[in-house]
């Protein structure tokens, strides 16, 4: 899809003039991302030094559906992040449907997930594993409607394309942050996760591959489920204390971290408890400035998300989704948040 152009110096000139390939300076041109911002730079004022500023075409305008089976506060995080990426694009229109982890019945949102996909010219869907699920999102795609899955692969669905973090790398970086943390003293480390999300399985693939090889003297308690839901997470994590011996840590792969800290704060274990969770937003940054949590495992949402409506708007102009492997986990403690 042609974003820009001009008439005068070849690609092959530009290229010369900038250092960098033609495919870069293709790449930059089209708006296809992909590029060093000092190499995207360097084409740009090749460009402006060759006949003066470049003038973008208008994006064709599309309606996108943004379907999202999450906890409250993450789904509240992507749709801010969602309406910012629209503003700076006026010619994407948005169609929004979301339920709360706890309330999902999969075949009734997957039924939601091909009625918007008959609406719309595609789909920004983040969803549990499940057959009806990934039922849906292939006979969607089958009829030319791109589907992105953000956050939380369904690979078995052919899916479009998977935008965000490389799930596994970071259950593996929360378990070298929790042996750290620890100390190296042996102990229970109490693992929380909410439903059969695939970016929550692989958080905790990794997780326990790194503590069995790099910290055997930590094992992990089974999983408690939160549903991504503060309360729920709060009474099951109260309980936990209440039981027996403090745990060493706890790692929440899921939402609801304000209830887990909660439950320890209550117990008088705030600081003697490692607590690392997932994203950053305005709930969890405040734990961190006041010692509720130790370290949080994010990314970048709002660049998540254009990347993910740049490769939708690719493939309805006929491009390839471009091979882009997952991002790496940001770590945010109270200095860096």
């Amino acid at each position: 899809m042609r974003r820009g152009s001009w008439q005068g110096p070849t690609i092959a000139e530009i290229a010369a003039e900038a250092g960098v390939s033609t495919a870069t300076v293709d790449r930059v041109v089209n708006g296809r991302g992909g590029v060093a911002p000092d190499k995207a730079q360097a084409v740009l004022a090749a460009l402006e030094r060759r006949q003066g500023p470049t003038v973008p075409e208008a994006a064709p305008s599309i309606r996108l559906g943004f379907a999202c089976d999450s906890g409250q506060t993450f789904t509240a995080t992507l749709i801010q992040a969602l309406e910012r990426v629209a503003a700076e694009d006026p010619g994407l229109g948005l169609e929004f449907f979301t339920q709360p982890t706890a309330e999902v019945d999969p075949p009734d949102f997957a039924e939601h997930i091909s009625s918007m996909l008959a609406r719309c010219d595609g789909l920004l869907l983040v969803a549990r594993e499940h057959f009806a699920i990934n039922r849906a999102v292939q006979a969607g795609v089958a009829t030319g409607k791109p589907v992105v899955c953000l956050t939380t692969d369904l690979p078995g669905s052919g899916r479009t394309a998977y935008v965000g973090m490389d799930q596994e790398r970071a259950g593996s970086t929360a378990a070298w942050l929790m042996g750290r943390l620890t100390g190296g003293r042996p102990g229970r480390i109490v693992l929380v996760a909410s439903a059969p999300y695939r970016c929550q399985e692989e958080r905790e693939i990794g997780f326990r591959r790194v503590l069995r090889t790099e910290f055997p003297t930590l094992s992990v308690e089974e999983s408690i489920h939160s549903s991504d839901d503060p309360d729920t997470a709060h009474a099951t994590m109260h309980q936990i204390l209440a039981a027996g011996p403090p745990p060493l840590g706890v790692y929440n792969t899921a939402g609801g971290n304000v209830g887990i800290a909660r439950a320890i704060a209550e117990a008088g274990m705030t600081g003697a408890v490692a607590f690392i969770g997932h994203e950053l937003n305005e709930n969890s940054a405040r734990l961190l400035e006041e010692g509720g949590m130790d370290a949080v495992l994010s990314h970048d949402v709002a660049a998540e998300l254009r990347k993910a409506v740049a490769i939708i708007r690719g493939r309805l102009a006929g491009e390839p989704v471009p091979e882009e492997a997952p991002a790496r986990p940001l770590i945010v403690t109270k200095y860096n948040r």
